[in-house]
C-alpha cells in the first residue's frame, strides 16, 4: 500500500478473502472489513445497512437460513476514482432443502484499507420472494 492507497493487487486479496468470511458464514469477519462509517446494500437491504451492529445481526439471520455459502470471485474492474471498483462472482447458497445459484456484481469503496460503500446487484427479481419463503418456513 502506498500512500494509504491500495492498489490492484491489495484489491484482489482482500476480495477474495472478504469473499471468504462469506464462504465460512462468519458475520464478524464479514463486518470486519467495513469501516465504521458504511452503506451496504443488497436486494433485500433497500434502506442500507450503515453500522456493524445492523450488519452483523442481518448476516447472523441470512447465515442461519441459508448456512451454506458459495462465493466464487470473478473478475474485478477498477473505477476511475481511487479505492473504488467492481468485483464480479458467482454463488451458491443452500439450507439442505433449498438451494439458489446465480452471479452478482458489487460495487465497492474504501475509506483506507475498509470498505466504506458496498452496493450489491444479484438476481433482484427472485431474491425476495426466496427470502420471504424461507422466513415464513423457518418460523
Amino acid at each position: 500500500m502506498e500512500n494509504g492507497q491500495l492498489k490492484i493487487d491489495d484489491y484482489v486479496k482482500t476480495f477474495a478473502d472478504f469473499i471468504g468470511a462469506w464462504n465460512r458464514s462468519d458475520p464478524e469477519a464479514v463486518a470486519s472489513y467495513y469501516a465504521d462509517d458504511f452503506d451496504y446494500r443488497d436486494p433485500s437491504t433497500r434502506e442500507g445497512i450503515t453500522n456493524k451492529e445492523q450488519l452483523i445481526k442481518y448476516l447472523k439471520l441470512m447465515f442461519l437460513i441459508w448456512p451454506q455459502q458459495e462465493w466464487i470471485p470473478g473478475d474485478l474492474f477498477p473505477h476511475k476514482q481511487d479505492g473504488s471498483f467492481s468485483g464480479c462472482y458467482n454463488f451458491k447458497i443452500s439450507n439442505g432443502k433449498t438451494e439458489i445459484k446465480g452471479h452478482g456484481m458489487d460495487i465497492i469503496e474504501f475509506k483506507g484499507n475498509k470498505i466504506c460503500k458496498n452496493h450489491i446487484y444479484l438476481n433482484a427479481d427472485k431474491w425476495n420472494t426466496w427470502l420471504k419463503n424461507e422466513l415464513s418456513e423457518s418460523k
